[in-house]
């Protein structure tokens, strides 16, 4: 094995026992910018793309780092999160608190009502989120015509995709109830 092998297999030995700071080298009070900076350069390190030639379980190893770091990241940058886990810290800094899986659950909760969902989001290829985007702009702008035919369009692009085809079976009796 080689020394740089060695090198991953170290940080995995003690990746569990590290926090989001420390796996970045950084004190608990650093800016936005200096976690978005460490979290590049660990990107530079651990990124697995970058590592193409290494052994399958060095990859596999690359690979659990990174999601680590990615994770931290997450945490981090969220000033929520962020609080929720320095608070975790505070109480208990043991191997067990090192982490705060990202997760909804483990965001503080909103105090927005929550809305129906975006014609956008329930979409799965990316080219139909442009047709769903404007369909929508077009059923709030009272445009039922133009806003079938992008769900149309839509549904073309991400074919059996059930909100799309709900919606547009909605419209068209709305606009069959126009008529």
């Amino acid at each position: 094995m080689n020394r740089s092998a060695d090198s991953v297999f170290a940080w995995l030995e003690v990746l569990d026992s590290l926090t989001y700071y420390e796996l970045f080298r950084l004190p608990s009070g650093a800016s936005a910018d200096e976690v978005r900076t460490a979290f590049h350069e660990f990107c530079d390190t651990f990124h697995p793309d970058r590592h193409v030639g290494r052994t399958p379980d060095e990859r596999r190893g690359l690979s659990m780092l990174f999601k680590r770091g990615t994770e931290g990241y997450m945490v981090l940058s969220d000033d929520g999160l962020r609080s929720h886990y320095d608070a975790q810290l505070a109480v208990n800094s043991g191997p067990a608190m090192a982490r705060l899986i990202h997760s909804p659950l483990a965001r503080p909760p909103s105090h927005r009502t929550p809305g129906p969902q975006p014609l956008e989001d329930a979409v799965r290829s990316p080219s139909a989120r442009p047709f769903a985007r404007r369909a929508e702009e077009l059923l709030r702008g009272g445009d039922l015509r133009q806003a079938k035919l992008q769900l149309v369009m839509a549904s073309h692009m991400d074919p059996g995709n059930e909100t799309l085809l709900d919606t547009l079976r909605d419209l068209e009796a709305k606009l069959a109830a126009a008529k």
